[in-house]
């Protein structure tokens, strides 16, 4: 690891690419969140954090499937490559709460800070792999992952790897964009997501801007494997939706918790 550019960082991964931190990334997402069994994805957390409470029993999981336009490199670049081949990812992320342990959601989120744990995280290349697991911890494996991208929807599938693409099925999400531009959110967001790397509990920053929807569930399907959907107490009634064809995001090094 070495000193970049204007307060940047260059990390070599052991894939033999280099990269900088933060992280600059364009992509197009979907995703939805549904009910899950609070019980389930505590047993899930690391110690320190708590699933975010949503009624009594009741938490809920959100599922994305992303399709990377660009990784790496620099936005105001507008002619070079990424660091990284695109890829496509998707995420099973557990809305959580750090020091909220309280059965009320009111006075979780009153006492604590919300960010997304990452439970698992599928991708489509090795140096993606890389990439998650040496710098941030994120739980990255290799499967097959389809995604349609389209303008009437987005869609995403995921499978187990295997040579002969035949993978079970593990998921199949749909997302469809919202009819109007109405709910379409062009602020800067800033997002939190936690990780465990070498016994630490990481809280990493993600700057986020673009055309992302956020709306009720219609137009949104999701299926899910009865081993994941045990695994996570969810349902699979989508009970929000979220998509976004233009997005960008500036995700930075991660940093240890500490003692919470």
């Amino acid at each position: 690891m070495h000193p970049g550019t204007a307060g940047r960082t260059r990390v070599a991964l052991s894939t033999g690419h280099e990269i900088d931190l933060p992280l600059e990334l364009e992509f197009a997402m979907g995703g939805v969140t549904v009910p899950a069994r609070r019980d389930r994805l505590e047993a899930l957390l690391p110690d320190g954090l708590s699933a975010l409470a949503v009624a009594p029993g009741l938490s809920c999981v959100t599922f994305v499937g992303i399709r990377y336009h660009r990784v790496g490199g620099r936005f105001d670049d507008t002619e070079g490559d990424g660091a990284l081949e695109p890829y496509d990812e998707f995420a099973v992320i557990v809305p959580a709460v750090r020091n909220g342990r309280t059965d009320a959601p009111i006075a979780q989120l009153a006492g604590g800070e919300v960010g997304g744990y990452v439970h698992w995280l599928p991708v489509t290349t090795d140096a993606s792999v890389a990439l998650g697991r040496e710098i941030w911890g994120y739980p990255k494996e290799r499967a097959d992952i389809e995604i349609d991208d389209g303008s009437q929807r987005f869609q995403c599938v995921v499978a187990e790897d295997s040579d002969d693409g035949r993978g079970r099925e593990r998921v199949r999400l749909a997302v469809a964009p919202p009819r109007t531009r109405v709910g379409t959110d062009h602020r800067e967001r800033t997002l939190w997501s936690y990780t465990t790397k070498d016994g630490d509990l990481l809280r990493t920053r993600a700057e986020i801007w673009g055309e992302i929807a956020l709306g009720t569930p219609i137009g949104a399907t999701l299926e899910v494997d009865p081993e994941l959907r045990a695994e996570l107490g969810c349902r699979p009634r989508p009970i929000a939706r979220l998509s976004g064809s233009r997005v960008r995001a500036r995700l930075h090094p991660g940093e240890p918790v500490g003692d919470v």
